[in-house]
């Protein structure tokens, strides 16, 4: 880049407020695990000399708040996010796999949908930038577009804005995680339940194009399913290859939103797609476990909340007996 270019490019930096914005709890919200504390890419690893972890799981935002490794006896890392998907979670598999020691557990955290193909949106692009990687980004086909609305923050306008001024008015508020995904009980009233899984069923509906769950595959769902039928069996293949061990993992959900699953929505959607995945990978559904079934593990109609999220992640791992190997490596 040449010496007028880079200084034109500081300029408008300057001018725009993008310096400014660069400073405020609103841009730095963007970007997940910014101090790598998660993801061990090439700032983790100058940080940390730990290796050989047992488990890492993949997913969406049905992983992200399904796992949680905090004061367990084991070496694990949740790298879900919420939205992600399976592309995300290949590539991220490919760049930071080698934390993982040989027979390392792969979860894969299998969703309603994730045999159906949808493109996340800039937004959730933003999340990956800051990665200190090499080679493909996470999400690819719209890295460079977040590349310039991270380095031009201003480019968002009107919240760009907003956060500008809040900041200069010193109002600018730490964005935290939401306080409802720490609770250990279920916040919503019954009524609230209800409303919130026909909110989740409906949104689906919209965004698969799907008026009726029992009804047979659209066309564009239909080529989606192919596209993810390949990507998950070269995740797992990706998986076997370097000695890995993947595993299907299908995390609970309360009552409210299962009794809009139907066997035919099921196989259609689920199992129906992991049969043609064509792989032998283990599995662990516990979509019916009626040890998850109080409403009082969640904090919506759809997710685990911090007492449930502890529970599930134990159980995984007790019937993974991945606490029992780790305690006899610790004795060998």
């Amino acid at each position: 880049m040449s010496f007028i270019k880079k200084n034109i490019k500081k300029a408008f930096r300057v001018f725009t407020g993008c310096k400014i914005l660069y400073k405020t709890n609103w841009y730095k919200s963007m970007f997940i695990d910014i101090n790598h504390e998660t993801y061990p890419d090439n700032v983790w690893y100058r940080k940390h000399d730990e290796r050989n972890y047992d488990v890492v799981n993949l997913g969406s935002s049905g992983g992200k708040w399904a796992f949680d490794y905090s004061d367990l006896n084991v070496k694990a890392m949740n790298w879900a996010q919420q939205p992600q998907t399976l592309l995300e979670d290949y590539n991220l598999l490919r760049h930071f796999h080698s934390i993982l020691k040989k027979d390392g557990y792969v979860l894969i955290t299998i969703m309603p949908f994730t045999g159906l193909n949808k493109k996340t949106g800039l937004m959730d692009a933003m999340k990956y930038v800051k990665f200190d990687i090499q080679g493909e980004p996470i999400q690819p086909y719209m890295f460079k577009e977040a590349q310039r609305y991270a380095t031009y923050p201003i480019l968002f306008k009107k919240p760009a804005v907003k956060a500008l001024i809040k900041y200069l008015l010193g109002k600018d508020k730490k964005i935290g995680v939401p306080t409802e995904t720490q609770l250990d009980y279920n916040p919503m009233t019954l009524a609230e339940l209800e409303a919130d899984a026909k909110r989740w069923i409906d949104g689906w509906k919209r965004q698969f194009g799907i008026s009726d769950f029992d009804a047979p595959l659209t066309k564009e769902n239909e080529e989606g399913r192919e596209y993810r039928i390949k990507l998950m069996q070269t995740l797992i293949d990706f998986c076997t290859e370097r000695g890995y061990k993947p595993v299907y993992v299908i995390p609970p959900v309360t009552e409210h939103l299962t009794k809009y699953y139907t066997s035919k929505f099921e196989e259609t959607y689920i199992y129906g797609y992991l049969k043609k995945v064509e792989r032998n990978v283990h599995m662990l559904d516990y979509s019916k476990d009626t040890t998850f079934k109080s409403d009082d593990l969640y904090f919506n109609s759809f997710f685990l909340n911090k007492k449930g999220r502890k529970l599930f992640t134990e159980r995984v791992l007790s019937d993974l007996n991945i606490g029992h190997n780790f305690i006899n490596e610790l004795l060998n």
